[in-house]
């Protein structure tokens, strides 16, 4: 049974005739080359699964080899054999995108292993892009909505971010949609063709995060080219996971020395959260130098409150995507529209739990519609009990936009009250960006 092919690369005659040996005892198909000219050749013209090339060739390296496999986007792995005690070649090997680096005299039954290896990687790699190409065309790819001034300012950020290789701080509120922000990164990223993985910091602790990076520090458990993880809730990390992450950090920092865990250099850190991160540091939960360390580059994304001229598209979107069980077979109906009133009770409300919750409000819709219209009074059973006071206000006092104005206005004045001059400490316990808090102030006639 063929085990797959292979294009052995090296210089020495004697070299490619025993590898070619050893991998056709295996059940391998084998091809060989002398240098890196015939090698991209050979690959232009029959792409194979696995590549195994010396490190120094007649005609260059195995860097040049790397480097147009690259710009190609083949995604072939590539196994690297070069002489004993050359560490810093084996760090630049796996740099410039080795998926493993062995050393001479070549062992063959590690070659084989990792031979193997490297072709499961190539076949997992496959099937999570056709699953997730799939998924997208099912459900669509979850992407930014909306055209507000703060969804463009948030593009423009996360456009500035994807071409840089520094670890991203992504912020907001609960439900604002912090993932999909990390999501479109990642898609505009040069690391969009390599895996996306998400932690959530809870769930770790210092054994548990050290192998889910094990793919990228060394370990024998598996192998990845590079890519993304996004690690979520970063101020619920326990603190000896901190020091593991804070290691990691700098092993890939490409401005400090190489390390023996960092194998990897395109690994790229994104962490989201939602709590006040300063707080945490001042109170030790969370180390300065991991929270400084990951916030290069920040990113803030807005509460639904600050751009609820996105609500509409918002809606339309949601509805869309979720559809309307049909009664006998189960399957989507048509999109159902909001009418004109059930859009302008959305856009009064201040949803606390954001983008999160607007979706939740237009599920339970559908679910409790049947043929009914989609309008404010449907609207209004749903968030009724979010727009009710502890003792129900009389008749007079219940149009929503002024009784919204009403608690905005007080919550403004709170929040100046607590933060006495600091504008920041105001915006923060408002949950708005700074650069907003004037046009609340303007708004409701307070003084700056």
């Amino acid at each position: 049974m063929q085990a797959g092919s292979v294009l052995v690369v090296d210089d020495e005659a004697y070299v490619r005739r025993s590898l070619v040996s050893v991998l056709e005892a295996e059940g391998w198909a084998v091809r060989d080359c002398s240098g890196v000219r015939d090698a991209s050749r050979s690959l232009s013209e029959v792409p194979v699964d696995v590549v195994l090339c010396d490190l120094r060739l007649g005609d260059g390296e195995a860097f040049d080899l790397l480097d147009d496999l690259r710009e190609r986007a083949s995604g072939v792995p590539v196994i690297v054999f070069s002489g004993a005690g050359a560490l810093d070649d084996a760090v630049r090997a796996m740099k410039s995108g080795a998926f493993d680096y062995i050393q001479k005299p070549v062992d063959p039954d590690e070659l084989l292993m990792l031979a193997a290896r490297a072709v499961e990687h190539s076949r997992l790699r496959r099937e999570v892009g056709s699953l997730r190409a799939a998924l997208e065309r099912v459900q669509g790819p979850r992407t930014l909505i909306g055209d507000s001034a703060p969804l463009r300012e948030l593009r423009e950020r996360i456009e500035r971010a994807a071409g840089a290789r520094c670890p991203v701080l992504i912020r907001g509120e609960s439900g604002s949609g912090k993932h999909v922000a990390a999501e479109e990164l990642h898609r505009r990223s040069p690391q969009a063709e390599l895996p996306l993985w998400r932690l959530h910091a809870s769930a770790l602790n210092e054994r548990s995060l050290a192998e889910a990076l094990e793919p990228w520090t060394g370990g024998r458990a598996g192998r990845v080219d590079g890519g993304m993880v996004i690690l979520e809730g970063l101020a619920l990390l326990p603190l000896e996971a901190q020091a593991l992450l804070m290691r990691l950090l700098d092993a890939f920092d490409p401005d400090k020395r190489p390390r023996p865990m960092a194998t990897r250099a395109d690994l790229r850190i994104v962490a989201t959260s939602g709590d006040d991160l300063e707080a945490a540091v001042q109170a030790g939960r969370l180390r300065a130098d991991l929270f400084w360390r990951l916030n290069v580059f920040g990113i803030c994304v807005p509460p639904l409150r600050d751009h609820r001229e996105d609500i509409a598209p918002l809606a339309e979107h949601f509805l869309g995507r979720l559809g309307a069980p049909d009664e006998f077979d189960g399957e989507r109906s048509a999109p159902r529209a909001l009418t004109d009133d059930a859009l302008e009770l959305l856009a009064a409300y201040g949803w606390p739990g954001n983008v999160r919750e607007l979706r939740n409000v237009l599920e339970r819709a559908l679910i409790m519609a049947g043929p009914r219209a989609l309008d404010a009074r449907l609207l209004g059973e749903i968030l009724e009990p979010a727009f009710a006071s502890p003792e129900r206000a009389p008749a007079a006092t219940l149009h929503l936009r002024s009784r919204l104005d009403e608690v905005e206005k007080g919550l403004v004045e709170s929040a100046l009250a607590q933060a006495g001059d600091s504008r920041k400490k105001a915006a923060f316990l408002l949950g708005i960006d700074p650069r907003n808090l004037s046009y609340y102030l303007r708004k409701h006639g307070l003084k700056d």
